[in-house]
């Protein structure tokens, strides 16, 4: 059982991750929309996305070291500010009319997100070993209420100012941003850059010949880059059909309900079945999305399924890969794995952003589709040759 400091933590880290993935939702639906109708070039409409993604790759090091340095409470604050300057960055992008300005407000906000994405990690550092697995899944279930806070907010408050749409989306972004900072006064959490390890740190070399880092970074890169690439062409795809802004905002709101919900019981999975074996779970729920997109264009019927199960794939890949991590390095090194860590994960992610917009706008919504099953097949494929070379280990040992 956990102590009531480590639930209290663990109840007021969800609910940040609640308020900064609302963020990040409210971002991703109106993201590709405003930036299709600024872009001077069509192709560059999912740019704003992919500039959030390759903010998040820039700032896990330095985030992961200023954490080590000051503390998790001073780096979450941070985190806020960046998210605030994004949010103005927005208004003025759509006040006059500048794909710039909205490529800037993206990086602001993928900035202040690889910050929160720590999160998991503060929760994990927070719990006792016997309770880690499912501090983290208890942490991400923050996100089911962004679920319907981000995509509702993108949407109601769009025409807030009826002369400039979406200048209200980005206003609604600054209040997301000032309760968040609210709700991180009130963490009290260990203060483990104080802390001084028994075990010494190892080399990165040492530490990254290690099969199971390997693959939990394999995991967690892939798994959330299919899951960026496919959900940031959704609202492009969704009005292409001739759909309406919220249809598409209500698909994005139940990926999202997809991504965290799995909370509930995901970390209960890791414990009774393991890291790899949810690893692989969510790999098989990333493939059957796929398949019920390439069937057709439904709203409820193709749609609404896939969006839906993309979100528990990744769910499913993201916090058994992090659970895997987590048990394959000592405290001593958890800055220096997890800062590579977090730039592998949204490096992978910012290419595969970057590229859902060129492909969608060249060969389609279906060729897009097919082409995401490779690096979810490779997933699998590396997770299983590890659980073989486990069990391989365990019988030598015997």
């Amino acid at each position: 059982m956990s102590s009531p400091e480590v639930r209290r933590n663990v109840i007021v880290l969800s609910l940040c991750v609640a308020l900064s993935a609302s963020a990040m939702s409210l971002l991703f639906t109106v993201a590709a929309v405003i930036g299709y109708s600024l872009a001077p070039d069509k192709s560059l409409s999912t740019l704003p996305v992919s500039a959030t993604m390759i903010a998040m790759m820039l700032t896990t090091a330095p985030s992961a070291f200023m954490m080590k340095r000051f503390g998790r409470k001073v780096g979450f604050s941070v985190g806020c500010l960046i998210g605030m300057c994004g949010a103005f960055s927005g208004m003025g992008a759509v006040y006059w009319g500048n794909f710039w300005l909205i490529c800037a407000a993206g990086a602001c906000i993928g900035s202040a997100n690889a910050i929160a994405m720590q999160y998991r990690f503060a929760a994990a550092e927070a719990a006792p070993a016997e309770f880690r697995s499912r501090a983290i899944s208890l942490t991400m279930l923050g996100g089911v209420l962004a679920a319907f806070i981000g995509p509702n907010l993108a949407s109601h408050a769009r025409n807030w100012v009826d002369t400039i749409p979406f200048l209200g989306t980005f206003v609604a972004l600054f209040g997301l941003q000032l309760l968040l900072m609210l709700a991180i006064a009130q963490l009290r959490l260990p203060e483990t850059h104080k802390k001084i390890h028994d075990e010494p740190a190892r080399p990165l070399g040492e530490i990254f010949r290690m099969p199971g880092v390997l693959v939990a970074i394999v995991g967690a890169a892939l798994g959330y880059a299919v899951m960026s690439f496919v959900m940031t062409a959704t609202p492009l795809a969704i009005l292409d059909c001739n759909y309406v802004f919220g249809d598409a905002a209500f698909i994005i709101q139940w990926h999202v309900v997809g991504m965290y919900a799995p909370g509930f019981f995901t970390g209960n999975l890791i414990r009774r079945f393991g890291s790899l074996v949810i690893i692989q779970a969510g790999a098989v729920c990333t493939l059957v999305c796929l398949l019920f997109g390439l069937t057709g264009i439904d709203l409820m019927t193709h749609f609404w399924p896939a969006l839906v199960l993309l979100g528990i794939g990744w769910n499913f890949m993201f916090v058994g890969a992090t659970t895997l991590l987590t048990e394959n390095y000592r405290p001593s090194e958890q800055a220096r794995v997890q800062a590579i860590n977090e730039f592998a994960v949204f490096g992978t992610v910012a290419v595969a952003s970057l590229s859902a917009g060129s492909i969608y706008a060249g060969a389609g919504w279906s060729v897009l589709l097919m082409s995401a099953a490779l690096p979810v097949g490779l997933v699998m494929l590396i997770v299983a040759i590890y659980a073989l070379y486990k069990r391989r280990l365990k019988a030598t040992a015997v």
